[in-house]
C-alpha cells in the first residue's frame, strides 16, 4: 500500500505567507492616527538605515589582506556595526506602530533583513528579526491576542 503525506508547509514558506498577509492588511490599518504617535519609531528606523548602509558601504564590502591592520580594524568596525543594527531591530521590535508610516518602516526593514537571515542563519525566538516580526504582526492585529 502506497502512503501519501501531507505536504508540510517550511517555516520559509509560514513566514512568507504571514509577511504577504501582514502587508496586504497595512493600508486599512492605522489610518486616523496622527503621525506624531511613531515619532519615536520613526526616528529609530532612521537610525537604522543609517546604520544599514553603513554597514554594506563599500569600504566594509572591499577585500583586504587577511590579518592586515586594515583588515582587523575594518572587521572591528564592521562587528560594532552589527552590534548596533542588532540593538536598534530590538528596540524597534519593543515599540507598537500606531500609524501607516510606522507601519511601513517596520516592514521596510524586514524585508530588507529576513531574506539573509532566512538564507544564512537559524532564526530563534528571542532574535531581534524574530522579534520585530511578531511586534508588527501584533501592530497589524491591533493587539489581539
Amino acid at each position: 500500500m502506497k502512503q501519501t503525506t501531507a505536504p508540510s508547509l517550511s517555516r520559509r514558506g509560514a513566514l512568507a505567507s504571514v509577511l504577504a498577509a501582514t502587508a496586504a492588511a497595512l493600508p486599512v490599518m492605522a489610518s486616523a492616527t496622527p503621525p506624531s504617535k511613531d515619532a519615536a519609531l520613526l526616528a529609530l528606523s532612521e537610525a537604522f538605515w543609517g546604520v544599514h548602509k553603513e554597514v554594506w558601504s563599500a569600504d566594509y564590502l572591499a577585500e583586504h589582506k587577511f590579518g592586515s591592520s586594515e583588515q582587523k580594524r575594518l572587521e572591528a568596525k564592521l562587528e560594532q556595526l552589527c552590534q548596533q543594527e542588532g540593538l536598534l531591530v530590538r528596540q524597534l521590535a519593543q515599540m507598537p506602530a500606531h500609524t501607516q508610516a510606522g507601519l511601513k518602516a517596520k516592514a521596510s526593514i524586514l524585508q530588507t533583513l529576513l531574506p539573509d537571515m532566512m538564507r544564512d542563519c537559524y532564526l530563534s525566538d528571542d532574535s531581534g528579526e524574530f522579534l520585530l516580526v511578531m511586534s508588527l504582526l501584533q501592530d497589524v492585529a491591533g493587539g489581539a491576542a
